[in-house]
């Protein structure tokens, strides 16, 4: 619980032969987490970058097919069956008659292909029907106005003009119309468009028409061969764009029937190509000679003999296994061994980091003082239960939620239920139920009314929790085999015990001669603060290296820093209190508030403001006190995540 797994190096040495049977029996039982840290004269790493490249490019291709298709059509469902498969487990597919990789690049390419060719036609009728569907409009205007297209072009004498232009940039038609023959007749066709049909002599034409691309004129241009009666033209054009909407219509099931059919046999791909990547990027961590392979990793200890025995068999007894413990310079990978609601707690421990293989799993302690924490700030029974049931719908949520994992919302959910648990808990102790006064009786005090109590309670939690911690760098320092920063950590906490007790003396008179009066105490923390001061010298002139201003400004800032934020992580512990105290005032706030809007809309009002914002504010401000008050006095998270090499059952 406190620790990691404990693990075991592995050396597996086989003939070249059974290379493959070594990493599939490996992959199969996923345990081993190999690495390529270690090399063997004689033994050369094993290049093969490239061929890795090639199943990367694979998948790749695999996943630009599948994003080049059309969204699969959902069934429609009603939120309340929606809501109720949101807690139902996906039935997973029992997949079999895997496809030989070599001919998976074929099968992708053919799709591909296809894929293209109507993709391509698709592309050109949409084109085809844009034009269409913009001469119709083109069409259906002439109509409106009774104007043939053989009115419009150049006659013998005039040319007609017709078209579309902006209504602001319509006025400055006069200017280059005037003193010329040309004359414009203009219609109000859109909101911002008007049609314009303009006309003149022939020699006047090209005057307008070099003005006219100016104003953003849109001419209406037809082809030869189109009717002149705009009407039938129309009719006409109308039958093109249903034809056209029919192939358009066709080729877009062909391309949803292609897609089918490819997500289909993508699942029986992507594991293979997923399986073979794998398997390539584990091959990259062994070394080889002309006949013999060697893998090299890291294993948990219960499950050493059974792999040794495993790729013994898999070979036919021609390995070579060989299992070692971890010498003090190893940094194996950490197996974190919390379990149930531990668990979900380790969570916020990752966040920080991956605790190192020989420091304490801070988890469970986190998880008992977090949820306290929380509790602690947010007391109110009818609050935490509705906390309770967000939690229990999480935690059994078996999709997404917001891009966040199944898996993650799970644990999410777990901790709010402690969390809510926690709340609920002290919402008895403190009397609060939903802000409403007097519903519950306390049991132990309410933090509005005994302000002085929940600060001194607040106060001695953080001494607690603080000191905690230092005992733990203590345990975390021994467990490393450093002598130096055991005795260093011994006399910090020494110091933060003695400075404690000061502060209590000194908070009884709030004098300055509480200082003197305790003459014993206050020569023990000036001594101790020496000691932390000089430490550095110190452990320089046993280690032989001096350098005696570099290390007098180490102990320097190791003084100040100790010094300070004891004392200030101390009384960041008022919070706690403070956030108490808070919650009975918006409670307080709750009933004035009635008092202009009612009872019912001003508590249920406060209420939902409390939930949302406060819980927030409380969520953030429990792991702030963990991660900066608790966690920076012994936790490194410098530790490798245990990730050991597996390949689907499928593939193996």
């Amino acid at each position: 619980m406190f620790k990691a797994t404990p693990m075991k190096r592995l050396y597996a040495a086989v003939p070249l032969t059974f290379e493959d049977n070594l990493l599939k029996i490996l992959g199969r039982l996923g345990t081993v987490q190999l690495v390529n840290d270690y090399t063997i004269k004689g033994f050369k790493k094993v290049d093969n970058v490239e061929k890795s490249e090639k199943y990367v490019k694979l998948q790749q291709r695999i996943g630009s097919v599948l994003s080049s298709l059309p969204p699969e059509e959902k069934i429609k469902k009603s939120f309340l069956n929606r809501f109720k498969n949101s807690f139902s487990k996906t039935p997973t597919e029992t997949l079999s008659d895997f496809p030989a990789l070599e001919n998976i690049e074929a099968y992708i390419a053919d799709y591909e292909s296809r894929l293209d060719k109507e993709l391509n036609s698709l592309e050109s009728l949409q084109g085809d029907l844009d034009g269409l569907k913009s001469l119709a409009d083109k069409l259906a205007i002439l109509k409106k106005y009774n104007l043939r297209i053989d009115q419009l072009g150049d006659f013998k004498h005039i040319f007609v003009k017709a078209g579309l232009i902006q209504r602001e940039l319509a006025p400055r038609l006069n200017r280059y119309t005037e003193g010329t023959s040309v004359n414009f007749t203009s219609f109000t066709e859109t909101r911002k468009e008007d049609f314009v049909i303009i006309t003149g002599l022939n020699d006047d034409k090209s005057h307008i028409e070099s003005a006219l691309p100016l104003l953003n004129f849109n001419e209406m241009v037809f082809h030869d061969a189109i009717n002149p009666n705009p009407e039938e033209a129309l009719h006409d054009v109308v039958s093109n764009i249903t034809e056209k909407k029919n192939e358009v219509q066709t080729i877009e099931n062909s391309i949803r029937e292609i897609g089918k059919k490819f997500r289909e046999e993508s699942k029986k791909y992507e594991p293979v190509v997923r399986g073979t990547l794998n398997l390539e990027e584990a091959r990259s961590n062994l070394s080889r000679t002309s006949r013999m392979s060697l893998a090299h990793g890291w294993v948990p200890e219960e499950k050493a003999e059974e792999v040794a025995n495993a790729v013994i068999e898999a070979t036919s007894g021609a390995a070579y296994v060989k299992l070692e413990d971890p010498s003090s310079h190893d940094k194996p990978p950490v197996k974190m061994q919390n379990k149930g609601v531990m668990q979900s707690f380790e969570l916020l421990t990752i966040l920080r980091g991956t605790p190192n293989y020989r420091e304490v799993d801070p988890t469970a302690i986190m998880t008992v003082l977090f949820s306290v924490m929380f509790g602690f700030m947010f007391g109110d029974v009818g609050s935490g239960l509705v906390f309770v049931i967000i939690g229990l719908m999480l935690r059994n949520l078996q999709r997404e939620l917001l891009s966040i994992s199944a898996k993650a919302v799970n644990k999410l959910g777990t901790i709010i239920l402690a969390c809510g648990t926690s709340s609920m808990i002290f919402g008895f102790l403190y009397g609060e139920f939903f802000l409403l006064p007097g519903v519950i009786p306390p049991l132990l005090f309410s933090p509005f009314h005994n302000q002085t109590a929940i600060i001194v309670v607040a106060l001695i939690f953080g001494v607690i929790q603080i000191g905690l911690g230092l005992i733990l760098k203590i345990i975390n320092t021994i467990r490393a085999g450093d002598k130096h920063k055991t005795i260093f950590s011994i006399i910090v906490l020494a110091y933060y015990i003695v400075g404690v007790l000061l502060a209590v003396e000194y908070t009884r008179t709030l004098s300055l001669s509480a200082f003197a009066e305790n003459w014993i105490l206050t020569i023990m923390a000036m001594s101790l603060l020496g000691l932390i001061f000089l430490f550095p010298l110190i452990e320089g002139l046993i280690a032989g290296k001096v350098d005696i201003i570099a290390q007098l400004l180490k102990g320097f800032s190791e003084f100040i820093e100790t010094f300070l934020s004891l004392l200030t992580n101390s009384i960041s512990y008022v919070r706690l209190a403070a956030f108490a105290i808070a919650h009975g005032a918006l409670g307080l706030s709750a009933l004035i508030l009635a008092s202009v809007i009612g009872v019912i809309p001003s508590y249920m009002l406060m209420n939902i403001l409390v939930i949302l914002i406060e819980g927030l504010a409380i969520l953030i401000q429990s792991m702030r006190l963990t991660y900066y008050e608790f966690f920076t006095k012994f936790y490194s998270g410098s530790g490798t995540p245990y990730k050991p090499f597996s390949l689907p059952p499928s593939f193996t």
